[in-house]
């Protein structure tokens, strides 16, 4: 894989983060609002992406990124894709709130690999 789509595929996981963390900033009702589900929506189509993006990273990104943990961004990304229908709100809550942050300050981080 070349450095140029490495980057690129790098740049849009931390644009679709970030896009996720300012969707839940709308708060935990808005996320858990059965009547206006947008929020719910919005969050997992943008963790979507960005878990598909990080996902098709190279080995020797991971490997010039040794903090990045692959099997969970994998196991997050097949749950993500495969099983969205019977997706926990609850757990994809948790994700957004807590994990995603984490990865975003990691990714912003990150060395391309030579």
């Amino acid at each position: 894989m070349t450095v140029d789509r490495t980057r690129e595929r790098l740049s849009l996981a931390i644009e679709h983060f970030q896009n996720s963390v300012q969707y839940a900033r709308r708060g935990r009702a808005a996320f858990f609002d059965e009547q206006n589900p947008d929020t719910r929506r919005l969050i997992e189509g943008e963790v979507r992406k960005a878990f598909e993006s990080i996902n098709r990273q190279g080995d020797s990104f991971y490997a010039a990124n040794p903090p990045l943990d692959r099997s969970r961004i994998g196991e997050v990304r097949q749950l993500l894709t495969h099983d969205y229908a019977e997706i926990d709100p609850e757990l994809l809550w948790r994700l957004v709130s807590d994990e995603v942050p984490r990865l975003l300050r990691r990714l912003s981080r990150a060395k391309l690999p030579k």
